[in-house]
């Protein structure tokens, strides 16, 4: 009796992405399937360069999904995301518009997915384009106070171990892997996050399910990232990080982490003066004085005690209190910031629970 394929949709999420069509959809094009059945998905975020209307002529085996507008990455990504547990999808594979995937990127990721039904994501090693012998993310880093970035970033490729498969504290949501019967359990993007960190927040909720979230060191994706340092964007990470930490923590373990907290933002309410983004800031912290946001916030946190198998300290060694190898860190955060969040660190993760 032949067994059924291990059915997987593939989502990428466009918004006036008319440039990144020949890199994203003609190297999916080449990617080997195996005995895969795999569908392809473009969810449109209202783009005004044609977009849809290229993919639907240049590249028709994508089914082209129009979302009504720009909603965000996680309302996005997640209309395809329900149609894919409603067709019976066993994955659900996330990727950027601005990537480029080797033809076995699919296979070695569901591979690794395989070995282990406690794995809920599985993240491709990011590379850099066009700088291909760098690093653009091998697995990200949860800071304890709600941070997340790229570990290994621009390290040369063949510094790493490319053999073994490893845990990582989230998969960055511009190439990841995620099995369908974890999502149905911990639930999808949180849409109130509209965009930056719902990747760390979901694969969060995976860790505290018990389910792992590995990266697969032979799947690999090239990234065109740039590095933004707009004003704009700080809002929303500010806002989501806290948002993440009062979802997904303890009440006693975020009174543990409270000092920190508010240690680090006296020395961000400096760097938002000196910044110019102070507004934003402010902004971000006044979005906690609306009712709503504290009903979608107590929502969540039942949502989150109804899925938890594990405590919080269970996950601890995950999380780190360095910022290391990013664009917007210096010499203050290597030689002062993080010596003292270390200190601070090593007694709290003894008091957490």
């Amino acid at each position: 009796m032949k067994s059924v394929a291990t059915k997987v949709t593939i989502i990428v999420l466009t918004y006036n992405s008319s440039k990144y069509l020949d890199g994203c959809f003609g190297s999916l094009e080449k990617m080997e399937r195996g005995d895969l059945a795999v569908e392809v998905i473009a969810v449109d975020n209202g783009s005004s360069d044609g977009t849809p209307q290229e993919i639907t002529q240049r590249f028709p085996w994508v089914k082209v999904v129009d979302s009504g507008g720009n909603i965000g990455f996680s309302a996005g990504n997640n209309i395809a995301i329900r149609q894919a547990l409603i067709d019976g999808a066993d994955f659900v594979y996330l990727l950027n518009h601005d990537t480029e995937v080797e033809p076995c990127f699919l296979l070695a990721a569901v591979a690794v997915a395989e070995t282990d039904p406690r794995i809920g994501s599985v993240q491709s090693l990011l590379l850099l384009h066009p700088e291909r012998d760098l690093v653009n993310s091998s697995g990200n880093a949860i800071h304890f106070l709600g941070f997340g970035y790229c570990c290994d970033y621009r390290r040369p490729v063949d510094q790493l171990d490319r053999e073994t498969v490893r845990d990582i504290a989230y998969a960055s949501g511009a190439a990841v892997l995620f099995r369908c019967s974890a999502l149905k359990k911990v639930g999808l993007l949180d849409e109130r996050l509209f965009m930056y960190h719902e990747d760390l927040d979901l694969g969060w909720r995976l860790l505290l399910a018990n389910y792992r979230n590995v990266l697969a060191p032979q799947s690999v994706v090239w990234h065109k990232y740039e590095f933004s340092r707009s004003i704009a964007k700080l809002y929303f990470m500010e806002r989501n990080r806290y948002i993440i930490l009062l979802k997904n923590l303890r009440l006693w373990s975020l009174l543990v982490i409270a000092p920190g907290l508010i240690i680090a933002e006296a020395f961000l309410a400096l760097s938002a003066v000196r910044g110019g983004w102070w507004k934003k800031k402010l902004r971000a912290l006044s979005y906690f004085l609306r009712p709503k946001a504290w009903r979608h916030i107590f929502c969540e946190r039942d949502m989150v005690a109804a899925t938890r198998l594990v405590s919080d300290r269970d996950i601890l060694h995950l999380f780190t209190y360095e910022i290391r190898d990013q664009e917007g860190s210096g010499p203050f955060t290597l030689f002062i910031a993080n010596p003292l969040m270390g200190q601070t660190w090593r007694i709290m993760k003894y008091l957490i629970r």
